[in-house]
């Protein structure tokens, strides 16, 4: 935990804690606790953390070595009044009863960014923990490649042992392949349905980490007779690097960032209303800090993606008259103090293996 972000808003506002209450896995709460909780919780931070349970943990979560577990009440949120002073920061998210519960007693209750800012940059064990989801998350898409790879395409529809290979199924085997690694998975698979050979499938795994989440996407095209798909992939290929290129550390913004990969993907024929490009932070949250004009510090992991949607605009005039929809590729960087350094290695081609 980087307490610093804490320390600095607590004295410029005269206030002795943050707080905030939340459900089970609530993303503050969590980064505070040092771990994941299970039931509702709420938690203070003055100088040392506190959490109040709503019922007592079990004994595989363990919260940080400086972390106070009080003993748990069915609403944790009424104990914060008696654990502070008179004026606390909290989240603009805070819940509204547990707002309530802090004025009813005098408490003021000011919002703040604080918890936001302190997680721009990660931890060694957080980005460990990111490191480990990045891996699960491409195992998942090496498992989902397999079913796509080792399908038949001669029907038009991918067929394996006489079932068709739907998006459901493809999202399934990517799963496995995330718990195999020792990672929850959250997979969307789109579009849904059958898979149809030489239309793009989007395949988005996020794996969880001790609740750090790293998604990780491609596009695969079974099948594919090599045209505007793979050209394209291609070209959100060199704009995602061409983002992670110009990262100086503590310099360059997200949304700067973002613009090099736009710039490069024009510069290869797509022009910018037929992409989107997207940098932001990764962590408890699938997207969180740093975003838009956030410095990308040493320390920071964030996700850079790129997609590009079939248009005459950049020779997928054909693709978009068939109506088979974008590709694009993301991947996971942690910025250090020489720059952006891609976490992961997973092929970004759109023709899916059965082996990598």
């Amino acid at each position: 935990m980087r307490s610093a972000a804490f320390d600095s808003a607590l004295a410029d506002a005269s206030a002795d804690a943050f707080v905030h209450a939340g459900p089970p896995g609530d993303p503050v709460v969590s980064y505070l606790a040092g771990a994941q909780l299970p039931c509702r919780a709420a938690v203070v931070y003055g100088g040392r953390v506190a959490v109040v349970p709503g019922r007592p943990l079990p004994e595989h979560v363990t919260v940080r070595e400086d972390v106070s577990v009080l003993d748990p009440v069915a609403t944790p949120a009424e104990r914060l009044p008696g654990l502070v002073a008179d004026a606390v920061l909290a989240p603009r998210t805070i819940p509204h009863d547990a707002a309530l519960y802090l004025e009813g007693e005098g408490v003021e209750v000011s919002s703040t960014a604080a918890h936001e800012r302190a997680r721009r940059r990660k931890t060694a064990s957080e980005t460990e923990a990111l490191r480990d989801a990045v891996d699960a998350a491409e195992a998942g898409l090496e498992a989902a490649a397999g079913v796509l790879a080792g399908a038949d395409v001669s029907g038009g529809e991918l067929t394996e042992v006489d079932e068709t290979v739907t998006a459901e199924r493809v999202r399934r085997a990517a799963d496995a392949g995330v718990a195999l690694d020792g990672a929850a998975a959250e997979t969307t698979v789109q579009p849904a349905g059958p898979v149809e050979a030489g239309a793009p499938l989007h395949v988005t795994v996020a794996a969880s980490v001790d609740g750090y989440r790293a998604p990780v996407f491609r596009t695969f095209v079974p099948d594919s007779d090599g045209g505007w798909d793979r050209r394209a992939t291609l070209g959100c290929e060199y704009g995602v690097e061409a983002a992670l290129e110009i990262v100086e550390p503590g310099e360059t913004s997200a949304k700067r960032a973002g613009s090099e990969a736009t710039a490069e993907l024009a510069s290869l024929g797509f022009p910018p209303e037929t992409t989107q490009v997207d940098v932001h932070g990764v962590g408890l949250e699938r997207r969180e800090a740093p975003t838009g004009g956030d410095a990308l510090s040493a320390g920071a992991v964030v996700s850079v993606s790129a997609v590009a949607e079939p248009d005459d605009a950049n020779g997928g005039g054909e693709e978009a008259a068939a109506d088979l929809g974008p590709v694009g590729v993301s991947d996971v960087a942690v910025v250090g103090e020489d720059g952006a350094e891609r976490v992961g290695s997973f092929p970004r081609s759109v023709v899916p293996k059965l082996d990598y």
